[in-house]
């Protein structure tokens, strides 16, 4: 009895050290999105933007992107997914500076560089829109894992985070709260520091 007794107390102490570690690791940020393990480097998308500049992936080294893909004449996901990119970003402030929002679009047939400037234009001009043709955006889609549908309607309903060294990082729903997401990119931000 007295050697059980014992054993208990000293498991019953480790349970409480392993209880006392746990909560204090709790207290460590944690992403809400969907963590890639491991980070691979982000697929490259080399196209000509809306407002007719080259955009090259590789070259953002040194910002957070994230990359979207939806199309203009959507009525719900994409819209609701722009504005809640909008409000991730007015709620960062100055660290909004080092986020580029990139929408990769599903429908090259109406995605025209004036449709995209349009439509992204009602939730932040510096969101870049990526028109292209189907030969184009398809191995982009391919790459990121989306299917799309005819009429632009994608079975991928991700925002994808690609940290500042170019890794894909993480996959957020687009269900994902705008402090959710400002939550993500701030651990993103305190990575790069470490």
């Amino acid at each position: 009895d007295f050697m059980r007794s014992r054993l208990f107390r000293v498991w019953l102490f480790i349970a409480l050290c392993m209880l006392t570690v746990t909560a204090s690791c709790g207290s460590l940020a944690s992403f809400k999105g969907s963590l890639i393990s491991p980070a691979t480097t982000a697929p490259e998308i080399n196209l000509t933007d809306a407002n007719g500049n080259d955009f090259q992936l590789s070259s953002l080294q040194g910002k957070v992107v994230l990359i979207f893909f939806g199309f203009t004449s959507c009525v719900d996901e994409c819209p609701l997914t722009m504005a809640k990119l909008k409000l991730t970003l007015e709620s960062l402030g100055d660290q909004s500076q080092d986020v580029v929002v990139a929408m990769v679009s599903t429908d090259p047939v109406r995605d025209t560089p004036q449709a995209m400037q349009d439509f992204l234009g009602k939730f932040n001009p510096d969101f870049v829109g990526l028109p292209g043709t189907t030969e184009q955006l398809s191995k982009i889609w391919s790459a990121y894992g989306v299917t799309v549908l005819d009429g632009g309607e994608t079975h991928s309903s991700y925002i994808y985070a690609i940290d500042k060294s170019g890794k894909l990082r993480l996959t957020m729903d687009t269900d994902l709260t705008s402090e959710d997401i400002a939550s993500d990119l701030k651990i993103l931000f305190a990575e790069d520091r470490k």
